[in-house]
Formats: structure tokens, sequence, C-alpha cells
């Protein structure tokens, strides 16, 4: 066995080194141990010496995870044989660095293929769904849209303590709790109560009355409340603070939900790590966590790629050959709509809208660079782009953008919204104009002391808040937000993301929020973008320099 004169020369040398690696640590292998590493490193190639970094830091973290409270030296058979299945599953984790969850990379983590999480209450337990969503669903379907998300938030709501349940044997609070009352509960119960539950207007003729309803109760609301702090829109979750007056619940304070960060959410309510659409073992997620220090990757966003746009085409190539010189990102996410007119369905408007596409097509067969350091170029459709106007959006097909996905290596059209996998990090792409409608649905007016002229950063940060702490990408009613029954799941934000972008007209910002940033992509004609580095959790708006400068 000869490696040259970096290598390593024989077996015996072999051991000698790796075994250095393991007693820098501490540890001590017995001799099972030593040979299931031996046969391991036999089968690892050209690369043995990041194999013996890949088994010392899952050892380190194996040992670390079965004995917290102390430390342990000695590495036995069982240990090692633990460690080395972690390293073979994990081989294809390795491979690809970044998931995109779109059905071209990874069939399996389709978007639409995604089955959703229930809760047990029987067992305390989040369990995979017995059946796989259909897009022919039965009307149950749509109750359970609403059913569903109020248990989420509800299990959230009492996460943190706050809050205590009326009805679950708490005879007493603690200092600076406060007691739920059930919707179906404030009826005949005197004095005043804090009660949760769907807020939204009445579906008949009683002059679009606000009712308040849980799981069991629907009861009319008025709401005497004239302006409020926070944003409160028709079909969100609220917590309402009133009493009962001639049979009607009189609310004098709505106080919003509070979203928690993604770490307390999968320690406190036990989320599975395949929520809410990994593929991964929870293994394979540690060991590409371990290796976050080293591996951060730039993204680059943008939305509104109108390609029919001279003035954008112009910019893209002007953003690709610039990164052609100073190093290719690991990805570029570009949202649509594609084209700056709606989508015909006619021949006409086929070529037209393919036109673009060939034209980008061109652009990007000269960038050897990026095919070199394997960058991805990730097409998100839009609203006004070819296909159903419902949520999720399918993939733009092949036959309408030029075999682009076919032709160009690392090109890949996406679903919409799109989820992302950068090593362990969590990031969603979503192109929908849903912070500006979210304005139209207010069920009350936002308290502004001073009037602002022109964009309102303040108030569409309030409603970025607002869609983080009702964990959806869509917290509109179902007719304007025109979604797939069965596929609510894909538009959940629990437990929060890392990362959400939202591209829209909406010009740019960002928030930080519990953990998570959002950033609200503008249009790209404008010439400006976000680079993001999901490890560093660096977020920056960007401008493409001007050529004539």
């Amino acid at each position: 066995l000869s490696f040259g004169q970096r290598g390593w020369p024989s077996v015996t040398m072999r051991q000698s080194e790796w075994l250095r690696e393991f007693n820098a640590l501490g540890y001590c292998l017995n001799t099972q141990a030593a040979k299931l590493i031996t046969s391991f490193l036999e089968t690892c190639g050209d690369d043995p010496e990041g194999a013996v970094e890949t088994l010392v830091s899952l050892t380190k973290a194996h040992l670390n995870a079965a004995s917290k409270s102390s430390f342990q030296s000695v590495i036995d058979e069982d240990v090692m044989k633990a460690v080395i299945t972690a390293a073979v599953e994990g081989s294809a984790a390795d491979d690809a660095e970044m998931e995109v969850l779109n059905g071209e990379l990874e069939k399996e983590a389709f978007i639409f293929n995604v089955k959703p999480f229930t809760f047990n209450e029987a067992t305390k337990a989040w369990n995979p769904a017995l059946h796989a969503p259909t897009l022919f669903p039965a009307v149950s379907s749509k109750n359970k849209i609403y059913q569903d998300r109020f248990r989420i938030l509800q299990r959230r709501l009492l996460l943190g303590g706050e809050f205590a349940t009326e009805g679950l044997g708490v005879t007493t609070l603690q200092a600076g709790q406060r007691m739920l009352t059930s919707v179906a509960s404030i009826v005949g119960n005197p004095g005043r109560k804090l009660s949760f539950g769907l807020l939204r207007r009445q579906e008949d003729e009683s002059n679009g009355r606000w009712v308040i309803e849980d799981l069991h109760k629907v009861l009319p609301v008025e709401l005497a409340v004239e302006t409020g702090r926070h944003l409160v829109t028709d079909g969100s979750f609220v917590l309402c603070e009133g009493e009962m007056r001639d049979c009607v619940f009189q609310v004098c304070e709505l106080h919003p939900l509070k979203a928690i960060p993604r770490q307390v959410s999968i320690e406190k309510d036990l989320l599975p790590v395949q929520i809410p659409t990994a593929s991964m073992t929870e293994e394979q997620l540690k060991l590409l966590e371990a290796q976050e220090s080293s591996r951060d990757g730039m993204y680059v966003v943008l939305s509104e790629v109108h390609l029919d746009s001279v003035q954008v085409l112009d910019m893209l190539e002007t953003l690709f050959q610039g990164f052609e010189s100073a190093g290719p990102p690991k990805a570029y996410i570009l949202m649509g709509n594609f084209c700056s007119r709606s989508f015909v369905p006619t021949s006409q408007g086929v070529c037209a809208y393919r036109e673009g596409f060939e034209r980008l097509k061109f652009m990007l067969r000269n960038l050897e660079a990026h095919v070199m350091h394997g960058t991805r170029f990730i097409f998100i459709p839009g609203p006004r782009d070819p296909g159903p106007q419902t949520l999720p959006k399918a993939p733009l097909p092949n036959y309408l953008t030029a075999d682009l996905a076919r032709d160009i290596p690392g090109a890949v059209m996406a679903t919409n919204p799109c989820h992302v996998r950068h090593l362990s990090r969590e990031i969603v792409f979503f192109r929908h104009d849903v912070l500006r409608l979210l304005r139209r649905h207010e069920a009350v007016p936002l308290a502004r002391e001073t009037q602002v002229t022109g964009f309102d950063e303040q108030r569409y940060s309030e409603c970025a808040r607002f869609i983080l702490d009702q964990a959806h990408l869509v917290p509109l009613p179902l007719e304007e937000s025109n979604i797939l029954w069965e596929y609510d799941h894909v538009l959940r934000l629990y437990p929060l993301p890392h990362a959400v972008f939202i591209g829209g007209v909406t010009p740019q910002f960002e928030i930080s929020y519990e953990g998570c940033q959002l950033g609200s992509v503008g249009p790209f004609a404008s010439g400006s973008f976000y680079s993001f580095h999901p490890v560093e959790g660096l977020l920056d708006i960007c401008e493409v320099p001007d050529r004539a400068g």
C-alpha cells in the first residue's frame, strides 16, 4: 500500500497516525474498536485523513450525547460501530451539502410529497400522518387546516409556562401566569376572561360580524378596540380579553401570539428533526452541524427577475460576471415573476416566455468558474408565472423554460415556497405579496403616533413579525390565500426556520426576530439583491455596480 511521500506507506504507520488524533482528545481505544477503524479506513479511498477527522468529530459528539455528566475515555467496539454507522449514513448528506426540496435533486423531498406531522395527545408525540396528501381531498380537509393550526399554536402558547388552561386541574396560578378560558366556557362564566381562538368574519347575513372560535364553539364578538399596537387580521389566531354582555363577547384588548426560538420548540415540544421538511436522520444532521464552522457559503437572492427586460438581463450579466471573477456563491435564488406581463397561454405567449429563458441560458453557459464551484441556480415561480394560482405552486415546466434545468449544470426549477437546507440550517424562500396584502385585512388599525409618507418600514416590520408569530407564510383568509387544503403544512413555520425570504413588490427591509432572520426581497429592476451567509447569519443588501462607473 503506497500513497507517495505525503501519504501513509503502511497500515501500521497509518494506525499510528490516526491513534494520535484520538489520543490528543484523551480517548483510549480497545483492540476491537481499533480493528474496526482500520477496516473502515481501508475503504475510504484517497482521503483517509478526512475520514479520520470525521470519525474523531462523530466520536466526540456521540460520547458527549451518551454521557453528559461525565467524561468517557475508553472507546469500545459498540461505540465505534455506532460512530462508523453514522459516518456511512452521513456520507450521502456530506455529498449533498445543500438540499433543495423540489423533486429535481431529492425525489423523496419533493414538497408535494412531504407528509405532515400530527401531534398525538395520548402518546404526547409527533407522528407522520398516516395518509399522503391529495390534490382532491374531502370537504373535511378545509376545516382541518384551522384545526391543525389551532393545535400547533396552542401547544406553542403553553410551552413557555405563561399561561394555564382552565379545566385541566389547575387550581392556583404561579406568579405572572394567566388563565386561558376556552371559547366554549366563556358563555355563562361571568367576569373578564382571556381566550385563545381564530378571529374571523362570520360567513352569513350578519353584516360581516366578527366571531372567535376554537375547536368546539363559535362566539360572536364585538371589538371595542379602536387601534392596536400589534397587527391583527381577519383569519388570524389571537388572544382576546373581555367579558360577555348580551350574548356577545365584548373584546376590550387584543394580545398577539409570540413566536418562540427554534431550539426552544425542538427541545420543549420534542419535535422530530424531520419537521418541517428535513429528509435526514438526526445523526446525519449532527454530522453537518459539526462541519458548519468551516463550510459556510453565500446565497444571492433576487426577486421579480423580468427576463423580458433588457435592463434586467444586463444587470444579471454584470452580476454573474462579477461573481465569476471574484468567486461564485453557493447558490442563486431567482424568484418570479419572470416576465413583466402576465403569462398568456397562447403560442405567442409561450414563445415570448421561452425567449427570456433562452437568453438567460446563453448567459449561463459562459460561467465556467460557477460550474467548477458547483453553484446552483434555483428558480421559484411567481404569481403571474405559468401554472395554477394555488399554494404551494408547482415548478415551471421544462418546455416553458427552454430546458434550462436540463442544459445548465446546477439549474433547478423549484416549488413555491422552496425549502433549502444548508448543512443543518433551514431556509425558506417564498414569492408572494403577502406583506402588502396583510394590511388589507386588518381587524383593528395599527396605532401610529406620527404620519409617515412613502415606505413605512415600521408597519411592514410588524407584518413580518406577524407572519412568524402566526407560524404561517400566508395568515390570510382561505379565499385570499388559495391554499391547497391538504398541503397547508408546507406553508407552516413551526419550528421557526433559521431564515425566511419573501419576494414581492414590497421594498427591501429585514428584521431579526426570535432567532429567525426575515428579509423582504424587492424587485431586481432597482439593481438591489440580498447576499446571505447562513452559518454566520450575515444578511446584506447589495447593489449591482453600474457598468458605466
